[in-house]
C-alpha cells in the first residue's frame, strides 16, 4: 500500500488560476439559485392543490380564488425560471471551473499534455485553456474576464510556475496530498451526504403514498366520505417530494461519487508506488479524467 501523504499546506485553490475562483464563485450562486426555484415551484404548486382541494370541500369561492392564484403564481415561477437560466448558467460555469482547475493542476505537475519533455508548457497551457473556454462560450458560458492581460498566459500563477519547477518526487507528493487527497474526501462526503438524503426523502414520499393509499381503500370502503379526501392533497406531496429528488439526483449521485471514489483511491495507490515518471504524465492524465463533471454526469445515467 502507498503511505497516504499528510496535511497539506502547499497548493490551495486561491494558488490556481483566478479565472477558477471567478467561475466557480458564480456556479455555487447558480446552483443555490436554481434549487431555490424549482424548491419554491413545487411548494406553491402543492399549496395551490391543498387550497383547491379545501375549496371543494367547504365550497368556499374564496377559498378558489386563491387556489387560482396559487397556480398562476406557479406559472409565473416556471417562466422566471426559464428566463434566468440559473440552472444553464450554473452548469456553464461549473464546466469552465472545472476545465480551469483541471489544466493549472496538469501544468504544475507535469501532467496530462504537458510532460516534461514540453519545450514550451506555458504556451500550450494558455492555447489549451482558449480553446477549452472557446467550446463553452459556444453553450451560453459568459467571459468574466475584462482585458486580454487576463487570458491565456495571465492565468498561470506564481504558484502554478514554482511547483512545475519541483524535482519529480515532490511533484507527486503534492499532487498525490492536495489534488487526488483533497478529491478523494470530496467525493466520499458527498456519497454520503446523497446516500443521507437518498434515505430521508425515500421514506418521506413512501409515508406520504402509504397514507394516500389508506385514504383511497378508506374512501372506497365507505369510512370517509362526503367532501373530504384527502387522497388528492397526499397524492401530490408524494409526487413533489419524488421530483425534489430527480432535481437533487440523490441516488444516482451516491452511485456516480462511490465509483469515482473507488476508482481513485485504485489510482493513487498505484500513482505513489509503480508509477514511475515515464508513465507520471498518463497517469495525471487518468485521474483528472476520473474527477471530471462528465464523468460524473456519464455514471449518473446508469445509477439513475
Amino acid at each position: 500500500m502507498a503511505a497516504t501523504p499528510g496535511p497539506s499546506t502547499t497548493v490551495s485553490d486561491r494558488d490556481l488560476s483566478p479565472l477558477f475562483r471567478v467561475s466557480d464563485e458564480k456556479a455555487l450562486t447558480h446552483q443555490g439559485e436554481s434549487f431555490r426555484v424549482v424548491r419554491r415551484q413545487l411548494i406553491v404548486l402543492l399549496l395551490a392543490t391543498a387550497t383547491a382541494s379545501l375549496a371543494e370541500r367547504v365550497g368556499s369561492r374564496s377559498l378558489s380564488a386563491v387556489a387560482a392564484v396559487f397556480y398562476a403564481l406557479t406559472v409565473g415561477i416556471g417562466l422566471y425560471a426559464s428566463r434566468r437560466r440559473a440552472r444553464a448558467q450554473w452548469q456553464a460555469h461549473r464546466a469552465a471551473a472545472e476545465v480551469v482547475k483541471s489544466l493549472a493542476w496538469q501544468f504544475m505537475v507535469h501532467g496530462g499534455p504537458f510532460h516534461s519533455r514540453l519545450v514550451n508548457p506555458e504556451a500550450l497551457f494558455a492555447e489549451r485553456l482558449e480553446e477549452r473556454l472557446s467550446e463553452l462560450r459556444k453553450v451560453g458560458w459568459e467571459d468574466p474576464r475584462e482585458n486580454l492581460t487576463e487570458r491565456g498566459l495571465g492565468q498561470i500563477t506564481p504558484m502554478m510556475r514554482t511547483v512545475r519547477a519541483k524535482p519529480f518526487a515532490t511533484r507527486r507528493d503534492i499532487y498525490l496530498r492536495d489534488r487526488v487527497m483533497e478529491q478523494l474526501a470530496w467525493y466520499g462526503n458527498k456519497a454520503g451526504q446523497a446516500h443521507r438524503a437518498s434515505v430521508r426523502w425515500s421514506g418521506v414520499t413512501t409515508f406520504l403514498t402509504l397514507l394516500a393509499l389508506l385514504a383511497a381503500v378508506l374512501r372506497a370502503a365507505g369510512v370517509i366520505g362526503g367532501r373530504w379526501d384527502p387522497t388528492g392533497v397526499l397524492s401530490a406531496a408524494a409526487a413533489a417530494g419524488v421530483a425534489w429528488q430527480e432535481v437533487r439526483r440523490h441516488r444516482p449521485l451516491t452511485y456516480a461519487h462511490s465509483l469515482v471514489e473507488q476508482d481513485l483511491d485504485t489510482l493513487r495507490v498505484a500513482m505513489g508506488t509503480t508509477v514511475t515518471e515515464d508513465g507520471w504524465a498518463d497517469a495525471v492524465a487518468e485521474a483528472e479524467r476520473l474527477v471530471s463533471p462528465q464523468h460524473t454526469d456519464w455514471l449518473v445515467r446508469f445509477g439513475s
